[in-house]
């Protein structure tokens, strides 16, 4: 479908906040979720479900790989310096056009 991302992103809000107004964490669940569809882990058994803080430590135990790390930079730079530079731009482009003219 054209537009399937979007309409995705759009239910997925929806389905937190309809979670939200009932009072439930849709982070806390999402990662329930996650924990109960990869099966993996002390937690294989649907009726076990771990508590917040021993998720948040197998989520430490994540490495990154090598190179992962100078990769995530370059993109941030790649991503947010242009940005800067032709905000940068546009600065100097009004002072110019307001005081040099």
């Amino acid at each position: 479908m054209l537009l399937q991302r979007k309409i995705n992103r759009a239910m997925k809000w929806s389905r937190e906040r309809k979670m939200r107004t009932e009072g439930r964490d849709p982070e806390r669940e999402a990662l329930e979720a996650e924990v109960r569809d990869r099966g993996k882990g002390k937690w294989k058994e649907k009726d076990e479900l771990p508590t917040m803080e021993e998720l948040i430590e197998e989520e430490k135990k994540l490495q990154l790989e090598k190179g992962d790390l100078p990769a995530m930079i370059g993109a941030a730079f790649l991503t947010i310096f242009p940005v800067c530079v032709l905000a940068v731009g546009i600065i100097c482009l009004l002072v110019w056009l307001f005081f040099f003219r």
